[in-house]
């Protein structure tokens, strides 16, 4: 009766083994060597990686702007009213023409969309930081240090664009790396507790 308890529990444990593996080992080797290839891709041509992003937004802001100004114009016909659907399609056409047309000059208003961001951001916080200061409340440090390091950011952004931008693609390629690395242990992983369980 032992014997057979063992076995069963053997059993369901390979069982388990052999779920885990067949349902997590492609997805974690898949994902680590498509992050791991997509991250030194970015890392060896990171201006090349930015001109595609480029390439697709304007793509796919023509497609969208398409698509809205021949929805627009086909409910003007119908039912009247529709234009501004027209206008903001033709719009946003016209920006996926730009896009197309200047990649670098494209990734260059990205950034200062970027830095007007950072510089409300920065402002806000700023003024938090001052009416607590002013109360005499303590916690105004964190928004103060918050405030000096997006102005920092907004600063060196506004100064050196296509270095910012490069600066990103590098980081989010270092994170996919990451990812990779994570991935690929784990699947080591498994691979080793399925040989060590089924002895496979």
């Amino acid at each position: 009766m032992t014997t057979n308890n063992t076995k069963y529990h053997r059993d369901y444990i390979v069982d388990i083994v052999h779920r885990i593996y067949d349902k997590s080992a492609p997805m974690l080797l898949t994902e680590g060597l498509l992050f791991a290839f997509i991250g030194v891709a970015m890392l060896v041509r990171p201006m090349g990686v930015l001109t595609a992003i480029t390439y697709i937004l304007g793509g796919a802001l023509m497609f969208f702007g398409a698509y809205r100004t021949i929805a627009g114009f086909l409910a003007s016909h119908d039912y009247g009213g529709g234009w501004l659907d027209v206008i903001f399609g033709l719009v946003n056409i016209m920006i996926g023409i730009l896009f197309l047309m200047y990649p670098s000059g494209s990734i260059v208003g990205i950034m200062y969309i970027f830095i007007l961001l950072f510089l409300s951001k920065a402002i806000s916080a700023l003024i938090f930081a001052i009416n607590m200061i002013r109360v005499r409340f303590g916690h105004y440090v964190f928004n103060l240090i918050m405030a000096i390091i997006l102005v920092g950011i907004a600063t060196f952004l506004l100064f050196n664009p296509l270095a910012g931008a490069i600066a990103i693609i590098i980081t989010l390629a270092l994170m996919l790396l990451l990812y990779s690395v994570a991935d690929l242990y784990m699947f080591i992983q498994v691979r080793k507790l399925k040989h060590h369980v089924v002895g496979e």
